[in-house]
This record gives structure tokens, C-alpha cells and sequence, in this order.
């Protein structure tokens, strides 16, 4: 059965951008042909990139028009307004600060830094620039039911929230993995990489500011040739009036027909809702949204099936805060890197 969105939650279509010049530095990651492509959607060109890096051959060949060049070649190309970053986790935050000290805004794949030094340099690069500094957390911006989700919880649609529980399983495929993968120094822990999407909803859905990290666990239980990397990690937030319960791993096993099961519950003082994964006949469908209150249980159609970008481009255009609030990158990132260093050793 379908629904519509309740009052409060709605569709907001597209938003023009002009043509803007984006640089791409580091070609570690795959998301970053996700976030070019985007951009791209959006109205951006790209013009230059950094010509080295795992991706760097595939980048090249599927953008034949940008100009292949180092880092200083990005940053000062005149046509380049926004730098996109995707490199070794450990090495974005130096090369956000480099591209904000250009003059120039930045969007990053997450984590956005590994350290609480890095994150205090981005935050002194952003104010002595007063340019942007984005990271994207696409497990909210790229899936339209948890977007949707996000603004009902906003918006009263299940009364007060009192608890957010997440679960994101991903296929570890470690030996498809680059090198810099298996070094926590470089990669940047399961709690810095993969738990920054749960504590974005977590804040997202919540509207917190002050985010207390109750517990945090991480350790290695299937992974022994591998023994400095974490499979499995946990959390408990606390903000907003709300609690947070959340569990990412590398443990999702091959027969899944996509690359994780992730699971959103938000449960409120007057109903609850869920973004779930369909899978039929063996084929994993788009994630679905269904809410359940006093009126019934059913899915909710239409989603808000904005582009980020959209919204993102704007914002570059005249400082807006369409896509995130300037801090909220910032309040993710320390959230996470004090579940880090609170965390302590997954035990059964």
C-alpha cells in the first residue's frame, strides 16, 4: 500500500547552477566517479585532474576533456571553483587546506579527515578563506528513501524522536581493495569511514548539535589475515532528546544481491519509520521508505529524488545552506573521531 508524504515533508525539484569549473584531486576512491558524475548532471564542467592514483587510467578515458596535471595544476587553474576531492583518506584533509588556502570550495568523499589535528586544520583554512568545506555523505544524499525519512522525522510526521537505530553491512571484497586499505593510519578506522553516515542521520534525523557518544566497540572477528583492519564496530549516541544505535561491519555476506543491507528505523512518540532494501526473486530493489502510525502502515511515494549536486552548485553560488549547514560536516567528523578514541575491543 502506498502513501504521500504527511504535511510538513515535501518535494523541493531541482535547483539551476551555473556551469561551474570543478578540479578533481586523488583517484584512490570510486566514489569519486559518483560524485563527478553528479556534478556533472547538475550543469558542472570539469576541467582539470590529478594524473595519478588507482583510478587515474579510468578517470582519464572516461573524461577525455579534462586536463590531466598535479595538484598545483588543479589549484590554479582560474576555471576551477570547486575541488573535488577522493584520494587516501589521510591525505584529504591536507589537500582540502591546500585548495581553501587557493581560494577555492571544497567537496570531499568521506571521511573527510582522519584526525582531530586535520579536522582543526580544515576548520582554521575554512575561516581564514571563507570558502566551503562539504563532505559527502552518500548513504543519506544518494538514497532518496533516507532523505525522505529525514525530513518526516523533521517535520513531526512520527511525533517527538526518541531513537534512531541504524545497520550498515558491506562486502568486505578486501582483496579487491587497494593497498592503503588495510593501514587504519592511512585508511582511516571502520568508526571514521563507515560510522560517519550513521552519525550524519543521526544528527540529520535528529537536528543535534551537542552529540554525546555513550559507547563505542570495535574490533577484528572474521578478518585474521588482516589483523590491524576492523570488521565489525558499534555505537550509542546521544543528542536531541534522542538515543542512536548503530552497527557498521565488513561482514555482509556474498548471497546479499547488493553491496550491504543498510537499515534505517526512526521511531518517534507517535509512530515509526523504516527505510529497507526490497528484494524479489533474488534481485535487490531500490530502498523503500514505510512509516507507521496511528493511521496505518505503508509505503511512502513520491521520495524526494533530488540531485545533491543541485543543490550543492547553488550553494557554491551564493553561500547558501541548502544542501547542509556549514557545520554539520564538522559536528559528524568530531562525533566520530571521539567514537574512536573512546571505542573499545568488540567482545562476544
Amino acid at each position: 500500500m502506498s502513501g504521500t508524504l504527511p504535511a510538513g515533508a515535501t518535494y523541493v525539484g531541482p535547483v539551476a547552477a551555473a556551469r561551474a569549473g570543478i578540479g578533481v584531486v586523488g583517484l584512490e576512491h570510486l566514489h569519486v566517479f559518483e560524485l563527478v558524475h553528479e556534478l556533472r548532471t547538475a550543469g558542472a564542467r570539469v576541467v582539470a585532474h590529478t594524473d595519478g592514483g588507482t583510478f587515474a587510467a579510468e578517470f582519464a578515458g572516461w573524461l577525455p576533456e579534462s586536463r590531466p596535471t598535479d595538484r598545483n595544476g588543479v589549484l590554479s587553474d582560474p576555471d576551477v571553483e570547486l575541488v573535488v576531492l577522493a584520494g587516501v583518506p589521510a591525505d584529504r584533509a591536507g589537500d582540502a587546506v591546500a585548495a581553501l588556502r587557493s581560494g577555492r570550495s571544497v567537496l570531499v568523499d568521506k571521511p573527510g579527515v582522519t584526525t582531530a589535528d586535520q579536522l582543526d586544520e580544515v576548520q582554521a583554512a575554512v575561516a581564514a578563506s571563507g570558502r566551503r568545506w562539504w563532505v559527502l555523505f552518500s548513504e543519506r544524499f544518494g538514497v532518496p528513501a533516507v532523505r525522505t525519512a529525514t525530513a518526516m522525522a523533521r517535520s513531526g510526521a512520527v511525533g517527538r524522536v526518541v531513537a534512531v537505530s541504524g545497520s550498515a553491512p558491506h562486502r568486505a571484497a578486501f582483496a579487491s581493495r587497494p593497498a592503503w586499505f588495510a593501514d587504519p593510519a592511512r585508511a582511516g578506522s571502520l568508526l571514521v569511514d563507515l560510522a560517519t553516515h550513521q552519525v550524519d542521520q543521526f544528527v540529520a534525523v535528529t537536528g543535534a548539535d551537542d552529540v554525546r557518544v555513550v559507547h563505542a566497540a570495535s574490533g577484528n572477528v572474521a578478518a585474521p589475515e588482516l589483523p590491524a583492519v576492523h570488521d565489525v564496530a558499534e555505537l550509542v549516541l546521544e543528542g536531541g532528546g534522542a538515543r542512536g544505535f548503530h552497527r557498521v561491519d565488513f561482514l555482509e555476506a556474498d548471497g546479499f544481491p547488493a553491496w550491504g543491507d543498510v537499515r534505517l528505523v526512526v521511531t518517534g512518540t507517535e509512530g515509526r519509520l523504516e527505510v529497507r532494501t526490497p528484494i524479489l526473486d533474488g534481485v535487490a530493489g531500490s530502498p523503500e521508505l514505510w512509516i507507521t502510525d496511528a493511521a496505518s502502515h505503508r509505503r511512502v511515494e513520491p521520495l524526494d529524488q533530488r540531485n545533491w549536486a543541485d543543490e550543492l552548485l547553488a550553494d557554491l553560488a551564493d553561500d547558501g545552506e541548502r544542501l547542509m549547514p556549514r557545520h554539520h560536516p564538522v559536528v559528524v567528523s568530531r562525533v566520530v573521531l571521539d567514537a574512536q578514541d573512546r571505542a573499545v575491543a568488540w567482545s562476544p
